[in-house]
């Protein structure tokens, strides 16, 4: 266990949990777990995961200014309009393609899972940003895939890490829905 990993599991922990209660100060503990993260995976030739630790970054910087700015305006937790479906199934499938021959290029290893699973996070992070509920059911088949991946790769924390990061992500969907639950609530129009 190096102490980089250790820095992105109790960064990644505290990050996520920060996610939960919407504080802000998520993304800075994300961007800390973030660049701990990339060394560990170059050095497994998970270069899919290590280039989504870049995007992850960007992606930190983003939200970070994404919520600041937010904080002015109204900014809940909504649900995801069906039509946004399709657009984000089509742009996940053809970052997996993408992926996996930039993949192949560089011959990492595990590439079509390394593929998928990079494409799926990239959806699924720009999901979180905007607070769409739905985000918090695909971490969870996300992280338990990342969790089989890490197993495999003999990355035990990682595995332990993904494995939690799953429960936290049931527990952010029930939190989060509780959340926009009562903001209709509150917001129902007189009939």
């Amino acid at each position: 266990m190096s102490a980089l990993s250790l820095i992105s599991l109790v960064f990644g922990i505290v990050g996520v949990l920060l996610t939960i209660r919407q504080s802000i100060w998520c993304w800075p503990f994300a961007l800390i777990a973030t660049l701990s993260s990339l060394f560990d995976f170059f050095s497994v030739r998970l270069f899919g995961d290590m280039a989504l630790q870049v995007f992850y970054f960007a992606s930190g910087v983003y939200g970070w200014v994404y919520w600041k700015y937010q904080q002015t305006q109204s900014f809940f937790v909504s649900r995801m309009h069906v039509k946004y479906i399709v657009p984000l199934i089509v742009s996940t499938f053809l970052q997996g393609l993408l992926y996996y021959y930039v993949l192949a290029y560089f011959r990492g290893d595990l590439i079509i899972a390394d593929a998928l699973l990079t494409a799926a996070s990239v959806t699924t992070t720009y999901m979180m940003t905007r607070k769409w509920l739905e985000n918090w059911g695909c971490w969870v088949v996300i992280d338990v895939a990342y969790c089989a991946l890490y197993i495999y790769k003999n990355m035990p924390l990682y595995a332990v890490l993904y494995l939690v990061f799953a429960a936290m992500s049931v527990y952010a969907f029930t939190t989060w829905n509780k959340q926009w639950r009562a903001y209709l609530m509150i917001n129902k129009p007189n009939q």
